[in-house]
């Protein structure tokens, strides 16, 4: 029962007050041209044996790969020309300028990209001596559809009667050609995750060996359920991604996802983030603690990619099981119209803390917590 007296008030603000210092301030918000600000341009040939050209900045802009708007910003990939001479099809890959450390990261997407060979992801990593700093990819999947793009295969005569994508392109609900998103660490060696409960988030675990040096660097992933990749995703208008990165005191890294037809909690929206304000939030998409404290150590401060690749390991290696027609390099170099869609729409990125620690528990700073219980005591 909810009580509406002056003594919950007061209780209120003691909370409000005594938690005052945990409080996890905003550290950086990309919206719109802020993004062409704050990241800068990789030209380097791919790390990860794509059939790509990462272009610069003054390419991608004559080329209309970037733009925005006030409150967007939108990447892509070529779709105009074959790509005969050179490392692949031109595409950006941007990463930002800043590095950042313990906190919490929202990314906020309208659209990923979707067609046959292709591999986006928006991730944060090390710099230097990778993967002994760590890797988090927050959304990453390979060979996604959707229906127009199934759609657009037909119309170029790539799509015949057997494949997967010609049955499941009437069939929008089905997950086979939209594909599910994959949250996945990729560490030093020697660094085992805690046993994990099923019951405890909303993803599908997969491998618990998060080194990148071992089993083809498939690292730790969890399968996020639903729209939350894919042609799906962007359907529903896209969602919400947000990661805590708790190293320093707990060794942990929790993830959460809001499709965009789901209200997510008020503070994913205003950005006014406590230290334990995931206790509030809808469950857990995928969680991450590993046994070894040591470990959260191999975690250094991360920069942030936002990339759109083509073929390369893993797109490659599940090309021709998504039902993609014939050879991955021979289709993403002489097949442009396949790849109108393939574009990533942002309405933001946003950091909070970067360097910041979550207080630990002996601290006075969080003495408003047994003032909180209290609270919900009377509350609820």
């Amino acid at each position: 029962m909810l009580l509406t007296t002056p003594t919950t008030a007061i209780l209120l603000a003691v909370v409000h007050a005594g938690l005052s210092r945990a409080q996890i301030p905003l550290y950086k918000s990309f919206v719109g041209k802020q993004f062409m600000d704050n990241f800068y341009f990789f030209t380097d040939r791919d790390p990860a044996n794509g059939v790509v050209n990462y272009v610069s900045q003054s390419a991608a802009q004559s080329q209309n790969l970037v733009s925005w708007t006030d409150s967007t910003f939108t990447m892509k990939a070529d779709s105009t020309q074959n790509s005969v001479m050179g490392k692949g099809r031109d595409s950006v890959r941007l990463v930002s300028n800043n590095d950042f450390g313990d906190g919490v990261y929202i990314f906020d997407i309208n659209h990923s990209p979707v067609g046959c060979g292709t591999w986006p992801a928006a991730w944060t990593t090390t710099t230097t001596n990778w993967p002994y700093g760590g890797e988090i990819d927050v959304l990453e999947g390979a060979n996604a559809n959707s229906n127009s793009s199934i759609n657009t295969l037909r119309s170029l005569g790539l799509l015949t009667t057997g494949s997967v994508l010609a049955a499941n392109a009437s069939t929008p609900a089905n997950t086979t050609y939209s594909g599910l998103n994959a949250i996945s660490l990729h560490t030093a060696p020697s660094c085992p995750l805690k046993p994990r409960d099923a019951n405890a988030m909303t993803g599908t675990e997969g491998s618990n060996e998060c080194s990148g040096l071992a089993g083809g660097n498939v690292g730790c992933g969890v399968t996020v359920p639903g729209k939350s990749f894919g042609g799906l995703f962007n359907d529903n208008g896209g969602g919400i991604y947000a990661v805590y990165r708790n190293i320093q005191n707990a060794s942990a890294i929790e993830s959460w996802f809001w499709p965009r037809d789901v209200t997510p909690p008020a503070d994913v929206s205003v950005g006014s983030f406590f230290w334990f304000v995931r206790l509030f939030w809808a469950p857990l998409a995928a969680s991450f603690k590993f046994q070894d404290y040591s470990c959260g150590g191999q975690f250094h401060r991360h920069v942030i990619v936002l990339n759109i690749d083509f073929c390369g390991d893993y797109a490659e290696a599940t090309y021709a099981s998504s039902g993609c027609p014939g050879i991955c390099e021979a289709f993403v170099k002489y097949n442009p119209g396949a790849f109108t869609e393939a574009f990533f729409e942002f309405r933001s990125v946003r950091v909070y803390g970067a360097s910041w620690a979550a207080p630990s528990m002996s601290r006075p700073a969080v003495s408003g917590l047994a003032l909180t219980a209290l609270l919900m005591a009377l509350l609820f």
